[in-house]
């Protein structure tokens, strides 16, 4: 984001982000696609369902200029970033609730996962950022 405060420069910054988180986390998805859905554990699965979800109502709100489109980039980007490093880049602590690439199993692991793991962490940290740059902009301007 700029330096020069504007809310329409705000409102694109956000717009960009969750454009390129959503295409991450589709990329993700078809990571677990070629990797065969046996090769996560169903929470995993199911937790990434549920994390569809919020990705496309922070989507949605976003690209809406919805007054709490600044808050949905800071819970769905920093939100997705977290639970993504404890799924995939953790090592095992609960076999059921995770997917470890650095410990076992690491079913079809491969260096396109991890392209696409540091992918959705790095943009939704992007986006969380940007996320707080909005409304820290909105609360100067209210």
């Amino acid at each position: 984001m700029s330096n020069d405060s504007n809310p329409l420069t705000a409102r694109r910054s956000l717009a960009v982000a969750v454009i390129v988180f959503a295409a991450a986390f589709a990329l993700h998805g078809m990571d677990h696609l070629r990797r065969g859905m046996a090769a996560s554990p169903p929470a995993i699965m199911v937790g990434g369902m549920i994390q569809g979800v919020f990705v496309v109502v922070a989507l949605v709100l976003i690209l809406r200029h919805h007054q709490r489109a600044a808050e949905a980039a800071i819970a769905v980007g920093f939100g997705s970033a977290l639970v993504f490093v404890y799924a995939h880049v953790l090592p095992t602590f609960l076999p059921g609730f995770q997917d470890s690439f650095v410990s076992g199993p690491r079913v079809n692991v491969t260096w396109f996962s991890w392209l696409t793991a540091a992918g959705e962490i790095g943009t939704g940290l992007a986006l969380g950022y940007v996320g707080l740059q909005a409304r820290r902009l909105s609360a100067v301007a209210a």
